[in-house]
């Protein structure tokens, strides 16, 4: 009896045509789709401009043979995590491309597929505290011997791990994670699902103010403008922040006796 019942409600369901979603809905997940793409071709160009600068940080020049091996290995994985990560953006960014989000199925896979992506997103950038380490290490020769080199590899690993949590707590957030959030809290609209309550909106951060004023002068441009001068500028502000605070570290120190200026001199001689 209860077999019967099963294919009676099998063959309803076969008989009903697939979900229909409206031109108003479908217009109001494309413009969260809009600034996704937009955003990630912002993003690959900054990589493709900003990705010759950090591979010249690589210590190719120096006279220990291993060094040279162990940074030509780094080297390597590094690009062949940027290859995967961004073969699996291009996947995405296809997706977003096609027009097609009329049925459920759409919307469905559209969901996990930026859900999956955002997941990978945030596992690129985590993998690279390790290759941070191992780079930390090249710094100071795999030697701890020296005096201040143990200080040297924990700045150089300590201003990477700050880098990384910026990107995750910020960066991915501004570019991804809000229209990703849009996108999905639709899609369970549509399908009637409760969906995780999105925290309430806080005062508009700068960035977002300054998004605000650059697309009203000139339009989706003016979003890549704003990405553009706020990634210069916080690239800019920790360098600056970062050589500020070791500055006054290094002062401080000397004073007190506890960093010997000559010293510490000749350590970072033998980095160049």
């Amino acid at each position: 009896m209860e077999l019967d019942n099963f294919k009676d409600l099998w063959s309803k369901d076969n008989r009903q045509e697939p979900p229909e979603i409206s031109l108003e809905k479908q217009r109001e997940i494309h413009s969260p789709l809009q600034m996704l793409k937009i955003n990630m071709k912002t993003e690959f160009w900054l990589m493709v401009i900003t990705l010759p600068m950090l591979l010249t940080s690589f210590p190719f020049a120096s006279p220990d043979s291993n060094i040279k091996t162990i940074s030509t290995f780094v080297t390597v994985l590094t690009v062949a995590f940027i290859v995967y990560f961004y073969s699996r953006f291009l996947i995405l960014y296809k997706l977003l491309q096609k027009n097609s989000i009329n049925t459920n199925y759409d919307l469905f896979n559209l969901k996990a597929q930026l859900l999956i992506s955002k997941e990978i997103y945030i596992s690129y950038y985590i993998s690279y505290i390790p290759l941070a380490f191992l780079l930390s290490l090249i710094k100071v020769n795999f030697h701890f011997d020296m005096e201040y080199n143990l200080a040297i590899f924990g700045i150089s690993f300590l201003i990477t791990l700050l880098l990384v949590f910026f990107i995750i707590k910020y960066w991915i957030y501004y570019m991804y994670g809000r229209y990703i959030e849009d996108v999905i809290q639709l899609i369970d609209e549509l399908n009637g699902i409760d969906s995780v309550p999105i925290a309430v909106k806080k005062k508009k951060s700068w960035f977002e103010r300054s998004q605000r004023f650059f697309m009203n002068k000139f339009g989706i441009k003016g979003n890549i403008l704003n990405t553009v001068i706020w990634f210069v500028s916080v690239y800019i502000f920790i360098i600056l922040f970062l050589t500020l605070v070791l500055f006054v570290f290094i002062i401080i120190g000397a004073k007190l006796d506890f960093i010997n200026v000559n010293t510490l001199q000749k350590a970072l001689d033998q980095l160049n």
